[in-house]
């Protein structure tokens, strides 16, 4: 079962958001509400972090943390 995803586990800097515990990084633009680029670090490894956190779960995070950035 995955571990589940919390807005506590990301770090959000000038221009990304990135998810600690597996490395994922978004990259956007302020005032955008979409992503520029995306690394998923260790998410797309077979790696026991990688298996512990779901893609779609750590990517809905990360547009919920981008759409609550000041414009």
């Amino acid at each position: 079962m995955p571990n589940p995803v919390a807005p506590s586990q990301f770090e959000v800097a000038k221009n990304r958001i990135v998810h600690k515990p597996t490395k994922a990084t978004f990259s956007f633009v302020r005032g955008e509400t979409v992503f520029k680029s995306i690394d998923w670090g260790e998410v797309e490894k077979q790696t026991a972090a990688a298996q512990a956190y779901r893609k779609d779960d750590v990517m809905r995070v990360a547009q919920t943390l981008l759409a609550r950035l000041p414009r």
